[in-house]
Parts: C-alpha cells; structure tokens; sequence
C-alpha cells in the first residue's frame, strides 16, 4: 500500500511540472511536500469520518485519538532523543 501512495505522490509531482512546462508556466512544480501534506489532510478527515473535500462532519473524539497517537510517536521516537 505505502508503494502505491509513494507511486502516486510521485507522478502527481511529475504530472503538475508536465502540466506546467506544457501550458508554458517556468515557475517549478510544489514539492512532493505539498502533496503529501495535502494527501495526510485528507486521510485524517477519512479517518475521522470527515469529508475529504469540506472537512465537515468529523468526529472529534476520533480527531483527539488520532492527534494524541502522533504525539505519541513524536515522543517516543524524536523527542527522546533530545533530552
């Protein structure tokens, strides 16, 4: 599964700087950044039961649940390393 995200975060990036050097644009592509920053904003509505597009019609508990689990991962594995 993760191949696949990388595959299509991957040719996102490639399609937008065909898509720009096609329409004559000279300014660069975003960075696969931004696609995966827009691509983990749309997973976490879908996991809290949101609407990918809206964002609305989320649960909040969930949204909690979620925020504190990657706070937790924050902790356990960067955070340690710098006390």
């Amino acid at each position: 599964m993760m191949l696949a995200i990388k595959e299509a975060l991957n040719n996102a990036c490639a399609q937008t700087a065909n898509e720009l050097k096609a329409a004559g644009i000279e300014k660069d592509a975003p960075s696969q950044d931004y696609y995966i920053a827009v691509a983990h904003q749309q997973l976490f509505a879908l996991l809290c039961g949101a609407d990918p597009v809206s964002l609305e019609g989320g649960n909040p508990e969930i949204a909690e649940f979620v925020i504190k689990n990657a706070q937790n991962i924050r902790d356990h594995y960067w955070l340690k390393n710098t006390e």
